[in-house]
C-alpha cells in the first residue's frame, strides 16, 4: 500500500509543477503586456518624432493596423503619420483590459476612449480594441491592432 501512495504523491507533484511554472510565466508575460499597453498610451500622448521612434521599437516590422473605418495601415505608414503630424492624440485611456496568453502570442482586448486624429480620420467615439503581441527575440512586439467603434 505504501509504494502506491508514494508513487501517486510523486505523480501529483510532478504534474503540478509544470502547471505552476506555466502560471508564473503567464503572470509575468501578462505584466509585460500591461506594461507595453501603458507605454503605448504614454507614447501616443507624447506624439511627434518621439512617438515614431518608440513605436519603431514596439511595433513588429510586419505590423498591420485596421482602423475603425476599415482602412489598413502598415508600420511605415503609422511611423510616417507620427513624423509628419498626421497622427495626433489629445487624450487616450484604456479600460476593461483582458489579456489572453497563447505561448509566445498574447491578445489584449479592451475599450479605448480617445480624442485623436489618425492619418485622415478623427476619432472621438469609444472603441473596442484588440492587439496581438508576439514575443520575438525576447521582446513583445505588436503585430496587429484593430479597433471598432462602440455604438452609443
Amino acid at each position: 500500500m505504501k509504494p502506491r501512495f508514494v508513487i501517486a504523491t510523486l505523480l501529483v507533484v510532478v504534474l503540478t509543477i509544470p502547471a505552476s511554472m506555466l502560471a508564473r510565466q503567464n503572470s509575468k508575460a501578462e505584466k509585460e503586456i500591461r506594461a507595453a499597453l501603458d507605454q503605448y498610451v504614454q507614447t501616443n500622448l507624447k506624439g511627434g518624432t518621439e512617438a515614431a521612434a518608440t513605436f519603431d521599437k514596439l511595433l513588429a516590422d510586419d505590423y498591420v493596423r485596421i482602423a475603425p473605418n476599415g482602412a489598413v495601415y502598415t508600420k511605415a505608414e503609422i511611423l510616417d503619420g507620427w513624423k509628419t503630424g498626421k497622427m495626433k492624440v489629445e487624450s487616450l485611456e484604456f479600460s476593461d483590459i483582458k489579456i489572453y496568453m497563447y505561448g509566445n502570442t498574447a491578445v489584449a482586448t479592451g475599450i479605448a476612449r480617445s480624442k485623436a486624429t489618425v492619418i485622415s480620420a478623427n476619432v472621438t467615439a469609444p472603441t473596442r480594441f484588440a492587439r496581438v503581441f508576439v514575443k520575438r527575440g525576447g521582446v513583445w512586439k505588436v503585430v496587429l491592432y484593430q479597433n471598432t467603434p462602440i455604438k452609443q
